[in-house]
């Protein structure tokens, strides 16, 4: 449990309850694993007192005190009794001990999806996206019962298992005919050595289990986010194979891991039969009576029932482990791009944007290099070159999406490594290629630009975009709700959207990445006049692969892949580099 033990801290919010579920279970399991020993030895010779039995009425001094004259009745009423109390206590630690592991689950979700938030793009580009819904989802959920069960189980199961080793020794004191008995719990610490086997084997099938259940999520992500190219390409057999692949591995682990869980029961079984055979034939060679017997056998049958559940605990900590494992990768992941100690407040910001020697690598890959631009406040810059070059890493660097491995970014003259982060993205405001609109309404999607601002505001930022009338015309207005990506709009509609949100935020530096390359024509013109508008009186920088789009902007980069990696070969208005530069000469004259 030491490998948890870091976790333990998600315990200490509902640690009442925690510790009322314990005592309910140690007063359920007390309950059952003494009780009921207990009745046999004192209770049922009152009830079953006979010749034929073999059963001598042996009334303990306790009971005549409370039955009195009602003997016969109130002993029938033990055993009820007895069941009640173990019901009622064993419920109430469930339904506690369960709601513990709720709140677990959600503490432990919503840390690593938080953490996920902080990473950087590069590290979300390494991964696979349905891998890491399994791990926010599917690991929680295990690690969930791990922390829950095992935080309960390791208290109750060895005070269950204390109780009935305690009920036995009461039972075989000062009487040497049961005392052989004793020997049948010698058995015990037998047990511990297949247990430890067994986990030993379960570890690695365990976390080839967890990972492939991260590879199928994975599978089943990719496949329905890209449902059209699967029809169009016929993808449709191919996938489902693939999926059938990975569930047959996955079963194979799985199966590995309950052939050595479920080996722990009848293993404990078998060593407990061993032992109890050895204890019985010794008492029956010293009299031991059936009436002596019953209450033994099953007192010390009650003490390995823990045994085998602790087993099984064993198993799914392991489990737990490699769950962990998968959950620590995203925990301990370090954050590459932190706020200065010393970071400085961007207010005001007028949109001056300066990179200076600049260069970005992804592992030993150059995107860029030997990047120098400057752009004032209040210019357009379009970004022009061919697939690879380094367009979309460049505009990426100026919010600190990504770091610069060599050289400044500068935002009014301040290196943005010296700006607090939320401040910087605040003064930057961004439409993609696809626009990513949230589950919830309209005006809510909207809101994400300035989240304070007014009905009105939302509203007027709609106007400019060209949004509002589209979207007074939908059954709730504003309130309309979206599904999953924006579901239930147009294409256009999406970006406008996108749009006013940009409208709203207000920011002075705009990122225009492809904004209008997934649209037809139609939408196209239409779409460019509201980003025009936006454009105006902001440094604006714009990715288009159409270049009757770009010609009005103050100045075109050009970027170029070399060996070196992406290079800008020209920088100018468009009259001047198409005089001036082949590769920008040839790219519009194949466009036009």
């Amino acid at each position: 449990m030491k490998r948890f033990k870091p976790y333990f801290h998600y315990l200490k919010p509902v640690k009442a309850k925690l510790i009322i579920g314990i005592i309910a279970g140690l007063i359920g399991g007390a309950a059952f694993s003494a009780g009921l020993p207990l009745m046999m030895k004192h209770v049922f010779p009152v009830i079953f007192a006979d010749e034929k039995t073999g059963m001598t009425e042996e009334v303990p001094a306790w009971l005549e005190y409370i039955a009195g004259d009602h003997l016969l009745m109130v002993a029938c009423l033990m055993l009820p009794v007895v069941f009640v109390v173990s019901g009622v206590c064993g419920y109430i630690s469930k339904l506690l001990i369960n709601f513990v592991g709720l709140k677990v689950l959600e503490g432990i979700r919503v840390d690593v999806f938080k953490r996920l938030q902080y990473l950087s793009l590069g590290f979300h580009g390494k991964q696979k996206g349905g891998d890491l819904v399994s791990r926010v989802m599917g690991d929680t959920a295990l690690m969930q019962q791990v922390l829950s069960k095992a935080v309960f189980s390791m208290v109750v199961l060895p005070g269950a298992l204390l109780g009935s080793i305690g009920t036995l020794i009461y039972l075989c004191w000062g009487d040497s005919s049961v005392q052989s008995m004793l020997l049948g719990l010698l058995t015990i610490p037998i047990c511990v050595f297949p247990i430890r086997a067994f986990a030993r084997r379960l570890t690695k099938k365990a976390s080839k289990m967890v990972d492939k259940q991260g590879d199928m999520s994975a599978t089943v992500t990719e496949n329905l986010a890209s449902q059209a190219v699967v029809r169009a390409y016929l993808m449709e057999e191919n996938q489902v194979a693939k999926l059938q692949e990975d569930t047959e591995m996955y079963l194979n682990f799985n199966m590995g891991v309950r052939k050595y869980r479920y080996l722990v029961s009848p293993t404990v079984e078998m060593v407990s039969a061993i032992g109890v055979g050895i204890a019985i034939y010794f008492g029956a060679t010293q009299g031991l009576t059936l009436q002596k017997f019953l209450p033994l056998l099953v007192a010390l049958y009650a003490a390995y029932d823990p045994v085998k559940k602790l087993g099984n605990l064993g198993s799914m900590i392991k489990e737990g482990e490699a769950a962990l494992d998968r959950l620590e990768y995203i925990l301990h992941s370090k954050e590459e791009i932190l706020d200065a100690a010393d970071a400085k407040p961007l207010e005001d910001a007028r949109g001056e944007v300066e990179l200076v020697g600049c260069e970005f690598s992804y592992g030993d890959d150059i995107i860029l290099n030997d990047i120098n631009v400057h752009v004032k406040a209040g210019e357009t810059i379009a970004l022009v070159g061919e697939s690879g070059a380094g367009k979309s890493t460049f505009v990426s660097l100026i919010p600190r999406f990504f770091e610069v491995q060599r050289g400044e970014v500068k935002v009014d003259g301040i290196n943005v490594n010296q700006l607090r982060k939320s401040d910087l993205r605040r003064n930057i405001g961004l439409v993609s290629q696809q626009p990513l609109l949230f589950r919830g309404t309209i005006a809510e999607n909207i809101l994400i630009g300035e989240p304070d601002a007014s009905q009105e505001e939302v509203e007027t930022a709609a106007r400019n975009a060209s949004a509002h009338e589209f979207i007074m015309s939908m059954p709730d207005g504003y309130e309309t709700e979206l599904g999953e990506r924006g579901e239930g709009l147009s294409g256009g509609q999406k970006q406008r959207v996108a749009i006013a949100r940009a409208f709203l935020k207000d920011a002075p530096i705009l990122i225009l990445d492809e904004a209008t390359s997934a649209l037809d024509s139609e939408s196209e013109a239409q779409i460019q006049r509201e980003l025009r508008k936006l454009s105006e009186g902001r440094t604006t920088f714009v990715i288009a692969h159409r270049f009757s789009t770009i010609r009005d902007a103050d100045r075109i980069l050009v970027f170029a892949k070399t060996a070196d990696g992406g290079k800008i070969v020209a920088d100018g208005p468009h009259d001047e580099i198409y005089q001036t530069c082949e590769i920008y000469k040839g790219l519009y004259d194949k466009q036009t």
